[in-house]
């Protein structure tokens, strides 16, 4: 059956989808991660081409060996030299991507890769970009440090008041894009910020972001690569660029739209 012949809904079934999954020093959560994530990529596989792009990005212990040895024939691995963060990884794997939908995870499952499918579920017509949202109002969070939960909460909120869409979160790097989001809107800001970036961007764009309500747990291998003092203020030096262009500054329409497969 062409897929020009069936209804939209049946036509975003069918989609292809590339899940890229960056990596930084995460030696100790890779058997985890292929335990979590193979068996929600195989029923994916009952309606979907599936890829897996994992980016090993420079990392100082053996994540790139362990990716090889649990996931090298399930996966396709890239390795950067040099540790470049999480923007320049998620461009890395867009760059390898053979979907029409990509999806962002984090490699340390503390978004379970069971919530895969309920983001394509989601990925409908007239929706461009669909987010994991632990502080939405039928989200949970477990065993999550008060101080992260202080500073991505409060992030959210004042996002929340600048940007034209209503979210309540949007610090979370697990999501599905259509590939035109990452292929049109580009990324200007390293690490974390980047990824908030491209859902600020497309909503000035025009583009359409829905949120899933998910549970958001405490990692349990390796450790945080956050540093705290260094995100605020790269956040709050972006908000305050923000707002001028919501007050002063006339946004740009989205021209061309998505044509959907």
């Amino acid at each position: 059956m062409y897929l020009d012949n069936v209804d939209g809904d049946r036509k975003e079934n069918r989609c292809s989808v590339s899940i890229i999954v960056p990596c930084f020093n995460e030696s100790e959560g890779i058997a985890a991660l292929k335990t979590k994530l193979l068996p929600v990529v195989e029923k994916i596989r009952d309606c979907r081409l599936v890829e897996i792009i994992c980016i090993d990005d420079g990392s100082t212990d053996d994540t790139y060996l362990q990716l090889q040895n649990y996931l090298g024939q399930a996966a396709e691995i890239i390795r950067h030299p040099k540790n470049k963060g999480l923007s320049v990884a998620t461009q890395t794997g867009l760059g390898a991507a053979k979907g029409d939908i990509i999806c962002v995870m984090d490699s340390d499952c503390t978004y379970d890769p069971k919530y895969l499918i309920d983001l394509l579920d989601l990925m409908r017509p007239g929706i461009d970009i669909v987010t994991a949202s632990p502080y939405h109002p039928q989200g949970r969070v477990k065993n999550v440090p008060s101080w992260r939960l202080f500073l991505s909460k409060g992030l959210s909120q004042i996002y929340r008041i600048v940007l034209p869409q209503k979210l309540y979160t949007y610090t979370s790097m697990f999501r599905a894009y259509r590939r035109e989001i990452l292929e049109k809107i580009p990324i200007t800001y390293p690490g974390f910020l980047g990824l908030v970036e491209i859902v600020a961007e497309a909503m000035l764009c025009g583009y359409k972001v829905v949120e899933l309500p998910t549970e958001l747990s405490n990692r349990i291998y390796g450790q945080s690569k956050l540093r705290v003092v260094k995100v605020i203020w790269s956040h709050l030096k972006y908000i305050g660029k923000l707002t001028f262009r919501r007050l002063f500054v006339a946004q740009p329409s989205r021209v061309i739209l998505y044509k959907y497969k």
